[in-house]
C-alpha cells in the first residue's frame, strides 16, 4: 500500500542515522532527511493514491483538478521537485494569475522542503533559483501572456489555472520545447538517429505542463478536461463527462478528485465546510463538479439536446448570422414544426477569416434545400455588425450585393435571455447534438462568477463563446411564445390578409352575379340606418 509506514530513522544506503536537512530558507526541511555519514538524501513524502497516479502519468499535459483539501499543491510541488532532480539543465516555470497566488502556496512549500545542498544560487529580485545540476526554476505572474513568449521550457506549472487567461495556457504549450528533458536514440558512432524528414528518434521525453485548479466551467473544462485522452476520477466525483471523439488530444490527461479522497483530513472536515453552504458551492468545492449550473445563463439548455430527426420539407425555416472576421462567424438554421409547436435547431456552421463573398457563398450553400416560400422571415444578422465599415456601408448592404438579404436582430440582451430561457424551460426548442459548437457554448455561457457573499449574478453574461448562442436568441425574438401559433397567412400589398379580405365580402352580392339584388345593409352586413341615426 502507498500509505504504509516506513522507517526513516536509518539511511537506506549505509544504515547510519538520518536527520532533517536544511531547506532553501536554511531551516529544517519539511520532507527531506540526510545521512550523517554518506551524503545520502531521503524524501519522506508518501503520496496518496490519487497523488501517485498524477506522478506516474506520462502524458505531456496534465490537468490536476480537485476540490478543497485534496492536496493539489502538494502534488504539484513534488512534481516540480522531481523534474528538477532528474533533469540537468532544466528550465522550469511556475506561475499564477497574480504573484501572491504562487508566493503563498507553491513557492513557500518548495522553499521549505527542497534541500539547501542542491541550490547553487538564488535571486530574489529576478525571482529565480539555480541548482547544482544546472537546472533553473523561475516564478512569474501569468497576467500578461505576451510576456511568456521568450521562454524555452522543459517544465511548466500553472497554479489556480481557472483564474488565468486561456491564452497563458496555450502560449506555455508552445514554449514547452527544451529538449534537455529528452533522450534521443544514437547509433554506434554516437550520432543521433533521424528519420527521412531529419527528425530525431526520441526514446524518452518527460517535458511536462501541469495545470492545477479547483473545478470550473471555463477554459480548463473545455481546453483540458473535455479533450483529455484519459480522465481519472477519485472519490465521490460528480457526473460523467461528455467528450467529442474528434477533439480528443492524446497529449492531455486529466485527474479529478473530491475532498473525501484525503484520508488525513479531520473526520468532520466535509460536514464543517458544507454546513449552510448553497448546493452549487458544495458540488463544486467538495465533490469536484464541473457541471454545476450555478451562474449559467441557460441552465436548462442541455435538456434540449437531441439526436437528429428528419426535417419535414414543409416546415418553415429561420436562420441567423453572427458576423466575424478574425473572430468566429456563425450561421445557425432552424425549422419550425407547427403541429408540435417546436423550433428545431438543425445546423450550426462556424468559420473564421472569411470575406463577405465567401460568407455569402457559405450561406447560400447551406440554404439551398429551403424551397421558395419556405422562409418564416428574412434571415437575421447581428444588429451591431452594421457599423463596422469605415465607409458607412453596413453589412446588410454588403451581403445584398452578393445575393443574400438580412435583417437586423433584436438588440435588447435581457429580453433575448428571458425569451430563450422560456423556450428552454417550456420545451419549445430542440437542438441537434450534431451542432457541437452551439451545444458546447450553451454548456459554458455564464454570468461572472459570484461568491458566497453575493445574492445574485450580474445582469450581463461574460461576452465570450456565444457566437452561435446570439443567433438563436435573435430567432426566438422573431417567433411567438408558442411556435404552434405562427401565422402562415397570405397578405396583399397593403399588408392585409387575403383570407380576411375575401371573408369581408363573401356574404354580399357581386357584379354580374346571377342573384337577386341585395340592399346596402345586407351588402355590408351591418345596419346602415342604425349607423347614421
Amino acid at each position: 500500500m502507498l500509505e504504509k509506514k516506513r522507517d526513516f530513522q536509518k539511511c537506506p544506503r549505509c544504515g547510519s542515522k538520518l536527520v532533517p536537512t536544511l531547506n532553501l530558507l536554511e531551516g529544517p526541511s519539511t520532507d527531506w532527511l540526510e545521512c550523517t555519514e554518506c551524503n545520502t538524501y531521503v524524501d519522506t513524502y508518501i503520496p496518496m493514491r490519487h497523488q501517485y497516479e498524477v506522478h506516474r502519468d506520462a502524458h505531456r499535459i496534465l490537468g490536476n483538478f480537485g476540490a478543497f483539501g485534496t492536496g493539489k499543491t502538494r502534488t504539484s510541488e513534488k512534481e516540480l521537485e522531481k523534474h528538477i532532480l532528474i533533469t540537468p539543465g532544466a528550465t522550469a516555470l511556475v506561475g499564477a494569475n497574480v504573484t501572491s497566488q504562487y508566493e503563498q502556496t507553491i513557492q513557500r512549500d518548495f522553499e521549505r522542503s527542497f534541500p539547501l545542498a542542491f541550490m547553487k544560487n538564488k535571486s530574489q529580485q529576478k525571482s529565480y533559483i539555480d541548482f547544482v545540476n544546472g537546472a533553473r526554476l523561475l516564478f512569474r505572474p501569468f497576467d500578461d501572456p505576451d510576456k511568456l513568449r521568450s521562454y524555452n521550457l522543459s517544465f511548466g506549472l500553472i497554479i489556480e489555472a481557472s483564474e488565468c487567461n486561456a491564452d497563458a495556457f496555450h502560449v506555455l504549450k508552445t514554449r514547452l520545447r527544451n529538449t534537455v528533458a529528452c533522450v534521443f536514440e544514437v547509433d554506434e558512432h554516437g550520432e543521433v538517429v533521424r528519420d527521412e524528414n531529419k527528425k530525431p528518434h526520441v526514446l524518452y521525453d518527460w517535458r511536462k505542463l501541469l495545470c492545477e485548479s479547483n473545478p470550473d466551467s471555463g477554459w480548463i473544462r473545455t481546453d483540458l478536461l473535455l479533450v483529455a485522452d484519459k480522465i481519472h476520477k477519485y472519490g465521490s466525483v460528480e457526473a460523467s463527462f461528455e467528450q467529442d471523439p474528434l477533439e480528443i488530444d492524446p497529449m492531455i490527461s486529466a485527474h479529478v478528485a473530491s475532498t473525501d479522497v484525503n484520508v488525513y483530513l479531520p473526520p468532520d472536515y466535509i460536514a464543517m465546510n458544507s454546513k449552510n453552504k448553497p448546493d452549487w458551492w458544495i458540488r463544486k468545492f467538495i465533490y469536484a463538479s464541473f457541471s454545476f449550473a450555478e451562474g449559467l445563463v441557460y441552465p436548462k439548455a442541455a435538456d434540449s439536446f437531441i439526436d437528429p430527426v428528419p426535417i419535414d420539407p414543409t416546415w418553415l425555416r429561420i436562420a441567423a448570422h453572427d458576423y466575424g472576421l478574425s473572430d468566429m462567424a456563425t450561421f445557425v438554421f432552424g425549422a419550425i414544426d407547427p403541429k408540435e409547436g417546436l423550433l428545431y435547431i438543425y445546423k450550426d456552421i462556424r468559420v473564421n477569416n472569411r470575406n463577405i463573398k465567401e460568407l455569402a457563398d457559405i450561406f447560400k450553400e447551406a440554404a439551398k434545400d429551403i424551397p421558395i416560400g419556405g422562409w418564416y422571415t428574412v434571415p437575421i444578422i447581428d444588429p451591431k455588425s452594421n457599423k463596422r465599415d469605415f465607409n458607412k456601408k453596413d453589412l446588410i448592404t454588403h451581403y445584398s450585393e452578393y445575393g443574400v438579404q438580412f435583417q437586423p436582430g433584436y438588440v435588447n440582451l435581457e429580453a433575448r435571455i428571458f425569451r430563450l430561457n422560456t423556450y428552454f424551460e417550456t420545451g419549445k426548442i430542440k437542438i441537434f447534438n450534431t451542432c457541437t459548437g452551439l451545444c458546447k457554448e450553451l454548456r459554458e455561457y455564464k454570468f461572472p462568477e459570484k461568491t458566497l457573499g453575493q445574492t445574485k449574478n450580474t445582469d450581463k453574461p461574460i461576452d465570450a463563446r456565444n457566437h452561435s448562442i446570439n443567433p438563436i436568441e435573435w430567432m426566438v425574438m422573431e417567433l411567438p411564445a408558442d411556435p404552434a401559433l405562427i401565422d402562415r397567412s397570405v397578405y396583399n400589398a397593403m399588408g392585409k390578409k387575403i383570407s380576411e379580405e375575401v371573408k369581408q365580402y363573401d356574404h354580399g352580392g357581386w357584379q354580374l352575379e346571377d342573384t337577386d339584388y341585395v340592399s346596402g345593409d345586407d351588402y355590408y352586413g351591418v345596419d346602415m340606418q342604425g349607423i347614421y341615426n
